[in-house]
């Protein structure tokens, strides 16, 4: 990612270099053959956090391929990864998550996170990926498992 945002991260610790990799080794755990088809994970990836309270289902956007973030509120993080636990579209899942009306393309999501601005609703591109809904099993629905690459033993 070429994002500032992310090189911004970096620069402390290489936070989102970690972050990745760390996302890449689980990938690559699930990805061996003799992990059992039963287990799964999800990747939560939040946009910028608040101390707010929960807002629920209907005001979040998921989305995957790292083209739009915004900020979340943590207590709305932790019920994304609980209740992903019921739903099998969360089954081996990478997904971004933010509020609807935060969000700004990946480039321009750190002044903004900082300022606290709202989505102007203008930018209305989308990947195609986006995921919103009433409900949890609305909002998780139709997301795309991860690609999984198994890695090679090295020699």
């Amino acid at each position: 990612p070429k994002s500032s945002i992310y090189q911004l991260l970096n620069l402390f610790g290489k936070i989102m270099f970690w972050k990745i990799k760390g996302e890449d080794e689980v990938r690559a755990l699930y990805a061996a053959a003799s992990t059992p088809p039963s287990l799964s994970y999800t990747i939560v990836r939040p946009g910028g956090l608040t101390e707010a309270a929960s807002v629920g289902p209907a005001a979040i956007e998921l989305n995957q391929g790292d083209r739009w973030s915004g900020r979340i509120a943590r207590a709305d993080v932790a019920e994304i990864c609980v209740e992903s636990i019921a739903y099998k579209d969360t089954q081996r899942v990478t997904m971004e998550a933010y509020y609807s009306d935060t969000r700004k393309p990946l480039q321009e999501v750190g002044l903004s996170n900082i300022l606290k601005l709202k989505s102007s609703g203008a930018d209305t591109r989308g990947s195609g990926k986006e995921r919103r809904g009433q409900t949890w099993g609305q909002l998780f629905a139709g997301l795309s498992a991860d690609t999984l690459i198994k890695q090679q033993d090295s020699v």
